[in-house]
């Protein structure tokens, strides 16, 4: 289990240094599912042995069994082995968990929160006025965590609710990160890292059921693709537990996992009118399913049309690219040949996810560690009708940009590629009289040739998966 926290450390210390506050708190916790919420939190009330906590997670069901579940839960914290105490209601649970607190430091952990809120809608109510009776007397530090994006805003950030500026601190609980991957797939290549970067990104669950001892297209094959794993319906799963009417955003999805990026091309190819689509955007850029990506080349990014969207989540890019495109063949249970059609396209389904991703976190890297010709202040890509360029760093302050792209492929890139990377950044024309560098990132790396062009022009080049700087 200790692997799982190899990346963890940070909010373990985060959370760890609220406990110093003596003041009552407010916590909220949130982030996708599978992210490892409840193992982290888990963790941390773990190690404060020396701190009453009580740890309880809701679950779909009436307020009247939740009410009991939670009277037992807080019997076993505060009086273990004795008389079992039943709140009459959840108004007194609530006081009773302040009450708990006025002398010393306690802490409760409320997961699943918005299954509790939808089985009593008044409890944010509640909470509030409690809350806001009991504050500066009681030591309290209350945990709400919750993986419903949609949910925990609403309830937890939203003016118009009660909870409405109570939280005291607020931890999202992110991905691992890239270069943290290799914990959880000791026996992997680095090669074969960004590919499971690029199939299921850094979501704990998922690379815990990964098996490094075989090759990524054979886990693809036997957990992403088998009837009887968690990842058949994982992605409808995602969806359907945000949203009470999915179909039209599942259509959306499907969209841009064909390709479509522009909400003109989604509505084009869906029925939707134009002037809903964007509504629906907005929903799943708030449950940070989809990401909204503007070319580098633009200096005012509040106003441009040179907009595009794409599906942020790793795992569910994957699924609506390959999977949810061919229902025919899961339904039918033709697993040799969706494999064959997911082989036939992975490479390049890596290199234009996976590794130009981790391209662009690169040149963010460089960037903070002033390692740069140049402070870049913002890092994506660029395109227009004509080009796309897959790495655009730009300080238009300065007129200085860097240009980049990425070759995912066996065979070693030459001076050609560089080339044309010059002449498809001249038609960049936002750009025209900017001081132009150079990048280069490939898997296979680089004829001598080109070594020598990029030593003689200051061309910055990125060898092998690792993305090493030459």
């Amino acid at each position: 289990m200790q692997i799982t926290f190899k990346d963890r450390e940070q909010e373990l210390e985060q959370l760890g240094a609220l406990l110093k506050r003596t003041a009552c708190q407010l916590i909220v916790v949130f982030g996708r599912r599978r992210i490892g919420k409840t193992a982290l939190l888990t963790r941390w009330t773990d190690q404060q042995s020396n701190t009453p906590t009580l740890y309880w997670v809701a679950h779909r069901t009436t307020s009247e069994v939740l009410l009991r579940s939670f009277s037992r839960a807080y019997t076993a914290t505060h009086n273990p082995g004795g008389v079992e105490m039943h709140f009459s209601d959840w108004e007194a649970a609530l006081e009773g968990l302040f009450a708990s607190s006025q002398d010393r430091q306690v802490i409760a952990v409320i997961d699943e929160f918005p299954y509790l809120v939808q089985s009593v809608p008044a409890l944010p109510s509640l909470l509030q006025k409690i809350w806001d009776r009991h504050q500066h007397t009681s030591r309290l530090v209350l945990v709400l965590c919750g993986s419903h994006y949609h949910m925990m805003q609403d309830e937890l950030f939203s003016p118009k609710r009660p909870l409405y500026g109570r939280a005291t601190a607020t931890l999202l609980v992110e991905e691992i990160a890239p270069d943290k991957l290799h914990l959880f797939l000791p026996r992997y290549s680095q090669e074969q890292v960004v590919e499971t970067f690029a199939v299921v990104g850094g979501v704990p669950k998922y690379l815990e059921m990964w098996d490094d001892r075989v090759p990524v297209l054979k886990n693809v094959q036997e957990l992403i693709l088998s009837p009887v794993t968690l990842f058949r319906h994982e992605a409808i799963f995602l969806i359907q537990d945000e949203l009470t009417e999915p179909r039209t955003f599942l259509a959306i999805l499907e969209a841009l996992g064909a390709g479509f990026k522009t909400p003109k091309e989604i509505a084009s190819l869906t029925g939707i009118a134009m002037g809903h689509v964007g509504k629906y955007l907005r929903t799943l850029l708030d449950l940070r399913i989809v990401r909204r990506i503007i070319s580098g080349d633009v200096v005012n990014f509040e106003n441009t049309r040179l907009t595009r969207y794409e599906i942020r989540d790793p795992f569910m890019r994957f699924y609506f690219q390959f999977i949810h495109r061919n229902p025919d063949l899961i339904e039918q249970n033709r697993v040799d040949r969706l494999m064959e059609i997911i082989k036939r396209n992975f490479a390049s389904f890596v290199g234009t996810t996976g590794y130009e991703e981790l391209a662009r976190r690169q040149i963010v890297v460089l960037g903070d560690r002033d390692e740069l010709p140049f402070q870049p202040e913002h890092v994506g890509r660029a395109w227009n009708r004509s080009v796309e360029i897959d790495v655009v760093a730009v300080d238009h302050a300065a007129r200085c940009v860097l240009l980049g792209e990425c070759k995912w492929t066996r065979s070693k890139v030459g001076p050609e590629l560089l080339s044309d990377l010059r002449t498809r950044g001249e038609k960049l024309r936002r750009l025209n009289g900017y001081h132009k560098h150079y990048a280069l990132f490939s898997k296979a790396g680089f004829t001598a040739p080109l070594l020598r062009e990029a030593d003689a022009t200051a061309v910055m080049l990125f060898d092998g998966a690792t993305l090493e700087r030459r």
